[in-house]
């Protein structure tokens, strides 16, 4: 009781210093809207945070989470920042909002359109493999995809662009392989795609496939990472084989561009009362193999703009950049 009161306490505390506009809201439900399907990381980490907000009632109206999957989450994105900019609208943040305008798939402006407001995990990839799969290691599985030539095995992922895509790539460059990437509307396709054998591997992120590692239906090769994750300790990186390849991404919450301070204000003072619960360190991060990525204000801004030049680099660098 003691801590559900102290968290309620801080909302209305906040509510009250960001003055009346922000006093005066919410009054009604509030969507957040998921641009992947069911099952994937994002969708999980936006379920968390209604979770965590209904157990201590943070926010005195409904939050509803709405999944608009399609072109790599470019469907959902433009759905959201085309709503009314009033704070009714949510909409799941990361680095797609970069790549996708970078690769001519969206219209956006990845800064203009968007508004963003919490960092709220930093997460890895692993390259996995379903239980009956004969390449028990890394090595055996590049060795064979050389065996095979070009195009001769196939790993899944969330979407052409986006963070593995880019991890199959560097990976195809430092091991000189060709795997074929096989894009999905979400991580929770990828690893249906997975188990039922249409693909020989997969990139996923360690919260997405840790119950199958547990439950021994599929095995981690390796981690794209630069150590060894605590809870997969016997899972090599990637450099400790010889390859230099590191993926990791963010997650976050945004809204459509120019959110009024108050309404931004609102959100990063629950969200962080999110964070700090222990439903979330150590009901979600810790059981999900999830770092905690608090970042607000304009030192996210910053960590986005960087986060666009760095991709803009590495699409020049592949031929893979929209042409002006």
């Amino acid at each position: 009781m003691a801590r559900w009161t102290s968290l309620t306490a801080g909302a209305l505390v906040l509510a009250a210093a960001a003055g009346p506009a922000a006093a005066q809201y919410p009054t009604r439900p509030v969507e957040l809207v998921v641009p992947y399907a069911p099952g994937g990381g994002t969708d999980i980490m936006y379920r968390q945070i209604v979770k965590v907000i209904e157990q201590h009632k943070l926010v005195p109206v409904a939050m509803t989470v709405v999944n608009r999957s399609g072109g790599s989450g470019v469907v959902g994105k433009s759905y959201a920042i085309n709503k009314p900019r009033d704070g009714y609208t949510l909409v799941a943040v990361d680095q797609g909002n970069a790549q996708q305008e970078l690769l001519g798939n969206a219209t956006w402006n990845y800064r203009k359109d968007f508004t963003y407001i919490a960092r709220m995990v930093t997460d890895v990839n692993l390259l996995i493999v379903r239980k009956e799969s004969p390449y028990r290691t890394l090595e055996e599985f590049l060795g064979a995809a050389r065996g095979k030539g070009k195009g001769g095995l196939t790993v899944g992922g969330t979407g052409t662009g986006g963070v593995d895509h880019i991890a199959n790539i560097s990976l195809n460059r430092a091991a000189k392989v060709d795997l074929t990437y096989v894009p999905f509307k979400s991580g929770g396709e990828v690893m249906t795609t997975l188990l039922g054998g249409h693909v020989d591997a997969a990139w996923a992120n360690p919260n997405e496939c840790i119950g199958q590692l547990e439950a021994g239906q599929v095995r981690a090769l390796s981690v794209a990472a630069e150590q060894r994750l605590t809870l997969l300790s016997r899972v090599p990186t990637m450099r400790e084989l010889g390859f230099d390849v590191i993926s990791t991404q963010w997650r976050a919450v945004g809204a459509g561009g120019n959110l009024p301070k108050s309404i931004v204000d609102f959100w990063v003072g629950v969200l962080d009362r999110v964070r700090k619960s222990d439903e979330w360190r150590k009901g979600y991060l810790e059981k999900s193999v999830l770092e905690d990525g608090w970042l607000t204000g304009d030192a996210f801004l910053k960590f986005a703009t960087e986060e666009y030049e760095n991709s803009k680099a590495v699409f020049a660098e592949l031929g893979m950049l929209k042409k002006k």
